[in-house]
């Protein structure tokens, strides 16, 4: 069973509260936990300046039903994992091999800071760790450099290092800091010793080594063909934007353009997924039609501008909503107005498509009979050059404004119907919406869940 709203969380007090701090996984960012299956680990690293010390229980609590379904009390006396510097630098007599201080990240990683080397000039040379009283082919291995080699790749330094560039190594499993007693920069193929350190008196509180984690917004898209980006210019021709909500377009839509995980349904401006460029100085009129029904948070979207990537303002929690800025009224929730739908046939394949406007031609535009919402926003000299419009109730639902102080100079083109009235006027003309065919009134269907049944 999926629970809702559900999320990792810090406190300052034994059980959580909704005043604690929410912890963003790498699997789902800032939006509610989805299912684990089978996870060999979970690493969690803690947003902003918090420290682990700072709090008193770790859970798994349910924002929404402040429900607590499980805690971990942190020790008064924790001990925190610490980095830890060797005795002493790579020196060596043969090709200016020599370092700066070295620093022990956690059990498989090595940070050399101010390596020399004549690598243009050494024979084969590697990075070489092993164990035994002297530096021995025998008994060791060769050590990968981060951002240059592979575990399955490793080849001989032939750069010249000057003294300017730090060095991070990553040790092979079977040889962490426990248990290795050199680090070399060795010749492989002559078996030579160009130069080494000792490795010896290593704490037993060096953090341990966590792989690389993949985020969502870092999972490789590479075989993903992004729909082309669409940009709506704020000119004078331009001073009204509505706001409803659509389908976010499957890999190639919201997630390609924004890099993060989509809601169910996502902001459409102007009847298309965009990021927008204001003018300072001007003012821009925003009509809201996402839905006003606080029954569900499907179609409950108050829309809001601020500082926040993420949005959904109603879910976060207290230490969260401190540091987010507002900058469309002292109230996030103020800005509701009717709900209109771009809804899709469940037939249509969104990755089937080559572009947006393609997809959303596809699309029907549904909105209930009651009266959009609308408010003005004037952009000055003291806007950050980055906002987003996002929705009061749920993450992930919008994107950015650019505001500057002139807008670019890109070609500008005219939306094709996105007004209800004015769509289906159009689709009546095309012949393609029956003549009969009133206003729809959204249909919503609801499965009432009382909070302590969940439980």
């Amino acid at each position: 069973m999926r629970i809702e709203d559900l999320y990792f969380w810090l406190d300052k007090e034994s059980t959580p509260t909704t005043g604690g701090v929410k912890i963003p996984s790498f699997e789902f960012g800032i939006t509610p936990l989805g299912p684990y299956e089978n996870a060999e680990r979970v690493v969690l690293l803690l947003p902003g300046a918090h420290k682990i010390s700072h709090f008193k229980s770790f859970s798994l609590f349910c924002f929404r039903f402040e429900h607590n379904f499980s805690s971990l009390l942190i020790p008064d006396a924790l001990q925190i994992p610490k980095t830890q510097f060797l005795s002493a630098e790579l020196k060596g007599s043969r090709y200016n091999v020599g370092s700066g201080p070295i620093l022990v990240l956690d059990r498989r990683t090595i940070k050399v800071f101010g390596f020399t080397f004549e690598g243009d000039k050494a024979p084969d040379g590697y990075f070489f760790v092993g164990r035994g009283p002297n530096v021995n082919h025998d008994s060791g291995v060769k050590v990968p450099i981060k951002g240059r080699d592979t575990t399955e790749l490793i080849s001989a330094m032939t750069e010249r290092y000057r003294g300017g560039q730090d060095i991070i190594l990553i040790l092979p499993e079977e040889y962490d800091i426990e248990h290795i007693d050199w680090l070399a920069i060795y010749c492989y193929k002559f078996r030579v010793d160009f130069g080494h350190v000792t490795v010896s008196n290593i704490s037993q509180r060096i953090p341990p080594f966590v792989p690389a984690q993949k985020r969502f917004d870092e999972i490789d898209n590479s075989k993903v063909e992004k729909w082309p980006a669409l940009t709506l210019l704020g000119n004078d021709n331009r001073l009204n934007f509505t706001f409803q909500l659509g389908p976010p377009g499957g890999k190639k839509g919201y997630a390609a353009l924004t890099a993060s995980r989509p809601f169910k349904y996502v902001w459409y401006v102007n009847g298309y997924l965009a990021d927008v460029y204001l003018k300072r100085g001007s003012t821009y009129t925003f009509i809201v039609e996402g839905g006003n029904d606080k029954t569900t948070s499907d179609f409950y979207n108050p829309l809001y501008i601020s500082d926040d990537p993420y949005g959904g303002y109603d879910r976060l929690s207290a230490d969260e909503k401190a540091s987010v800025k507002i900058h469309s009224s002292s109230d996030a929730s103020t800005h509701v107005g009717r709900l209109c739908v771009w809804t899709a046939d469940s037939d249509v394949n969104p990755d089937s498509f080559s572009n947006f406007v393609d997809f959303r031609n596809s699309l029907d535009l549904k909105c209930d009979d009651k009266k959009a919402h609308s408010f003005t926003f004037t952009p000055d000299e003291h806007s950050p050059s980055t906002l987003y419009f996002n929705s009061f109730s749920s993450y992930n639902m919008g994107y950015k404004l650019h505001i500057v102080d002139e807008l670019p100079a890109l070609e500008d083109w005219t939306e094709e119907p996105y007004d209800y009235e004015h769509w289906r006027l159009e689709k009546l003309s095309h012949g393609s919406l029956a003549a009969s065919s009133s206003l729809l009134i959204f249909p919503i269907s609801f499965i009432v869940l009382l909070a302590p049944a969940l439980f």
